[in-house]
């Protein structure tokens, strides 16, 4: 018989431990998810540490190359998003909508540098009055939370599923890098 995880607690779990397991998950690197996170790496594997002491659960296998979530950790990292996105939405949904100086604002993934950034810096600029909500998360969840009013505004790439009025707000070109030794490497233009 299994017990559940929650039953198997040892200690105490922070939402930050959360969030640093699930940000060394995305980036495969202890290094690399503390840089994100604007933390010591060390703070990071202490706190990644402390998870699998709390939990009786290895949750990364270790190797020079980085990390990666073992299979047992793979079921606590999807439990862990699964938190982090609803504690994120209860932010939002306290964010009353009612009042004129909070406006929620949903992104893509792809979108959380360069254009998205600099116009969001000027808006703060220009408009100190507004606080922003921001929730990132894939095109079709976010047309769900536009629709049911938990967001205000939906910044993506591309066409949303669900009618509603758009507007361009910048374009910006898309480079790729090729190896030398690949047949495309050798034209100017690729389709």
């Amino acid at each position: 018989m299994s017990v559940p995880i929650y039953k198997q607690l040892n200690g105490k779990i922070d939402i930050k431990h959360l969030r640093n397991a699930v940000a060394a998950a995305d980036y495969g690197s202890f290094r690399q998810a503390a840089e994100a996170l604007n933390i010591k790496q060390s703070t990071l594997s202490r706190s990644i540490l402390h998870l699998e002491h709390a939990t009786s659960i290895r949750l990364f296998e270790r190797s020079p190359g980085g990390v990666a979530v073992s299979r047992l950790g793979s079921a606590f990292i999807r439990m862990a998003r699964t938190v982090l996105e609803q504690i994120n939405e209860f932010d939002l949904s306290i964010a009353s909508p009612s009042r004129n100086e909070v406006l929620r604002i949903g992104f893509c993934t792809s979108l959380s540098a360069g254009g998205l950034r600099a116009n969001l810096l000027d808006f703060r600029g220009r408009f100190p009055e507004f606080q922003l909500a921001m929730l990132e998360r894939r095109r079709s969840r976010l047309s769900t939370k536009l629709q049911n009013g938990t967001l205000d505004v939906i910044v993506s790439t591309g066409k949303l599923p669900l009618e509603c009025k758009s507007i361009a707000l910048w374009s910006e070109r898309v480079l790729i890098a090729l190896s030398d030794y690949r047949r495309l490497s050798g034209r100017d233009v690729i389709y």
